[in-house]
């Protein structure tokens, strides 16, 4: 088994659809790849049917190489879920007993959650802060918040609901806003001490900003991230 600071991560933003990962997970060698959710609302017209199959592939590369494989969760797969009764964006209302039973069934075997982290890197869809971390009553000391948000995820998962915040910001800028929602500058004024690696706001192309976030929703370009023995690469599909 590798050492920590000899793994080598390859970190895919957001899929919406798209089967572009199958390009990069079989032409990359690696210990790790690691899905940023929103798996689901195509916003390029793939159809339906092709998203929920492309999901099925995405399950099952899981479940062949469940030790390398992390798929995480999004706000567009959030709100297919069972017991949530929001919706956003591109919601495909005709599709929600479909997708939300394939999400159930691969949350009940275990296969998604909701961050993960590796040593001082630590992934979520769209990033923890300190006040939405403490306000659900995270204890440092006594959890890790890997463990911490992944059992809010499986046994409280209405902690990941939208919630508009101080600022009323309808787009989650705010730092009360979940791991699915909150976006970058609440994120930079009270990110937890990683450096966070999200995706959920679509960039041209892969953004480091300083040490304190990664941002890696560029897969409409076909770039993806590659941390190789903690060196951060921006690789793109050829």
């Amino acid at each position: 088994m590798p050492k920590i600071n000899d793994v080598k991560i390859i970190a895919i933003g957001d899929i919406h659809g798209r089967d572009i990962w199958k390009d990069i997970v079989g032409s990359q060698t690696f210990d790790k790849v690691i899905f940023m959710g929103d798996y689901f609302d195509s916003k390029t017209n793939i159809h339906p049917l092709a998203e929920q199959n492309n999901f099925r592939d995405i399950v099952a590369f899981k479940k062949a190489n469940s030790d390398r494989v992390v798929l995480l969760f999004g706000n567009h797969d959030y709100h297919y879920l069972r017991t949530v009764y929001e919706t956003y964006s591109n919601f495909q209302e005709l599709q929600k007993v479909y997708i939300e039973q394939l999400l159930d069934d691969a949350i009940s075997a275990h296969l998604i959650q909701m961050c993960f982290l590796h040593d001082k890197f630590l992934f979520s869809h769209a990033g923890i802060t300190k006040t939405w971390l403490h306000s659900h009553g995270f204890s440092p000391g006594t959890n890790s918040i890997e463990s911490y948000v992944n059992y809010l995820f499986k046994f409280k998962p209405k902690s990941f609901a939208f919630q508009p915040g101080t600022n009323a910001s309808g787009k989650g800028n705010d730092i009360t806003q979940s791991p699915i929602w909150v976006r970058l500058p609440s994120l930079l004024a009270d990110g937890v001490d990683f450096t966070q690696v999200v995706g959920h706001t679509q960039q041209e192309t892969i953004t480091q900003v300083d040490d304190k976030v990664i941002l890696i929703d560029a897969l409409e370009n076909g770039e993806y991230l590659v941390i190789d023995a903690g060196k951060i690469i921006v690789q793109s599909v050829q």
